[in-house]
C-alpha cells in the first residue's frame, strides 16, 4: 500500500490532469473492453456482495490487442483517497472474447482458467472480497483489466505491492481498461 498512500498525500492540485487515481489511460480507438454480462447498469447483483454468497463475479474481456499474450485483473473499493484491493487475478487467456466464470475458489492457482493467478486483496486473503461498506457512502467500485505482452512472473498469493511493482518495472502493458460498477446497498444509496 505504500505507493498509494504516498499518491493520496499529494494535494489533488498536483494530480490535475494525469491519471493518479483515476482510470488508467486506454490508447485512442483501442476496442480492449471489460462488462459485467447481464448487467448493463453497472450495478453489482447481490450475489457478488457480502449480502449474498459472495461469489467472484463473471466478467466478459473482449477486444484483447493482438500482442497481448495475457490479461491480469484488479479490482478496487473507491473509498477517498486510497482504494483498497478486492481482488488481483493474473495469467488469464489473451483470448477474445474470453468469459471469466463467477465464484472462483479462494486460492493461490486456479486449476480453470489454467495458469491463473489470484494475489492477497486489501483485507488479507487470496482471492475475491466482495463488496461490503458499511455505510451509504463510498459504493463505488472498479475492475481494471491489462492487457500484457507476456505472463506475469509473480508467486500466486502475492500481494497489490509485488503486483504494482511487477506491473511497471519488468514490462510495459500494451493497453487497459476500466469497468466501474456500484453496489447500492442501503435504501439511501437508490434514491441518490
Amino acid at each position: 500500500m505504500r505507493r498509494r498512500e504516498l499518491v493520496a498525500a499529494l494535494p489533488a492540485a498536483l494530480s490535475a490532469g494525469c491519471t493518479i487515481g483515476g482510470d488508467p489511460p486506454v490508447p485512442a480507438g483501442d476496442e480492449f473492453r471489460l462488462t459485467l454480462p447481464g448487467h448493463g447498469d453497472r450495478t453489482v447483483p447481490e450475489r457478488y456482495t457480502c449480502d449474498g454468497a459472495g461469489d467472484s463475479p463473471p466478467l466478459r474481456i473482449e477486444g484483447v490487442p493482438e500482442r497481448a499474450e495475457s490479461v491480469a485483473i484488479v479490482g478496487e473499493w473507491l473509498r477517498g483517497y486510497t482504494p483498497q484491493t478486492i481482488w488481483l487475478l493474473w495469467g488469464l487467456p489473451a483470448a477474445d472474447p474470453f468469459e471469466l466464470p463467477a465464484g472462483l475458489p479462494s486460492e493461490g492457482r486456479l486449476d480453470s482458467p489454467a495458469g491463473a493467478r489470484q494475489g492477497t486483496n486489501g483485507e488479507g486473503t487470496i482471492g475475491y472480497r466482495s463488496p461490503c461498506h458499511e455505510t451509504a457512502d463510498n459504493q463505488g467500485y472498479r475492475f481494471i483489466a491489462f492487457a500484457l505482452p507476456d505472463r506475469l512472473g509473480l508467486d500466486p498469493g502475492s500481494d497489490r505491492d509485488a503486483f504494482d511493482d511487477t506491473l511497471n518495472v519488468e514490462r510495459s502493458t500494451v493497453s487497459s481498461t476500466t469497468l466501474s460498477v456500484r453496489y447500492e446497498r442501503f435504501p439511501e444509496e437508490r434514491t441518490a
